[in-house]
């Protein structure tokens, strides 16, 4: 008999002993045996591992979930769907993970229901996790987090958006007859961060409707490129003042030295807001270009 079978058979011993392990009155034992039968990848721990999940301790039930997360065994869907609404963060948490390693119709609405989550780690768990998926039908849910609390749901949102769906799926939404899609596909772009949406979002600044011309604005200023300048510079004429706002604000993340002259004119204007505004969108320029 080789090394191989050797090492088999010493790998099946030291499964052997962590499901024991799991029967242990020491709770935390209990989590170290999950997490440890977790990283062997063992399929066959998982009708162990099922069971831990209703487990009295909770880093028990949250190394299950981890473990079972980590082996992507399907037969565990319902088990972590249930641990989906656990009562201890933690628990939701590596559920949230887990599921986005188990690719279903079941996990996919679970997954959409925990956007909503109290706790944030676990709403930027399933913004993540549906990212992993990659479903289409993850689009709608994950625009709507982008408006999240939250900085990290916010960010893992718009990374799985980039996975969900690509960029011209948003950019032929600008030239929707809904403004609410138009609205919201502007600001999709800017959380994407993909420079290339540049100019579909400097139409926008065209738009009819206020809102669309307000978020696309703000979605160059995210963008970071000098090219929206001229036609941000623009915007500031806009006959809307959140308009004026958004496009003041975006200058300050994209504007150089030819656009202090009117940030300068700004900071006359009777407007204290728009004072104020254009001064900080100043001092930027100024600390960028030094």
């Amino acid at each position: 008999m080789g090394p191989l079978f050797n090492s088999e058979k010493s790998r099946q011993k030291k499964i052997k002993k962590l499901v024991k392990d799991l029967s242990s009155s020491d709770g935390d034992r209990r989590a170290r045996a999950a997490e440890a039968l977790g990283e062997t990848g063992d399929a066959g721990a998982v009708s162990h591992l099922l069971p831990l999940l209703k487990d009295d301790w909770v880093m028990a039930r949250a190394a299950a979930a981890k473990a079972l997360g980590t082996i992507g065994d399907p037969v565990a869907l319902q088990g972590l769907v249930t641990a989906l609404k656990d009562e201890d963060e933690f628990v939701r948490y590596e559920a949230a993970e887990a599921l986005g390693k188990i690719s279903s119709q079941e996990a996919l609405e679970a997954l959409k229901e925990a956007l909503r989550d109290e706790w944030s780690m676990v709403r930027a768990a399933a913004a993540r996790a549906l990212g992993k998926l990659g479903c289409g039908e993850a689009v709608q849910p994950l625009i709507q987090t982008l408006r999240d609390s939250d900085e990290l749901v916010r960010r893992e949102a718009a990374a799985a958006l980039r996975r969900c769906a690509d960029l011209s799926f948003f950019t032929s939404q600008l030239k929707s007859s809904d403004p609410g899609t138009r609205r919201e596909a502007a600001e999709v772009l800017g959380e994407m961060g993909d420079a290339e949406a540049i100019y579909s979002l400097v139409a926008c600044l065209k738009d009819e409707e206020v809102e669309v011309r307000a978020a696309a604005a703000r979605s160059l200023g995210m963008l970071g490129d000098s090219r929206a300048q001229p036609n941000l510079l623009e915007a500031l004429e806009d006959e809307s003042r959140l308009v004026k706002v958004n496009a003041i604000e975006a200058l300050g993340e994209v504007g150089e030295s030819q656009a202090l002259e009117k940030l300068h004119e700004l900071q006359k204007t009777g407007d204290m807001d728009l004072r104020e505004q254009a001064f900080l969108a100043t001092e930027k320029i100024k600390k960028r270009i030094r």
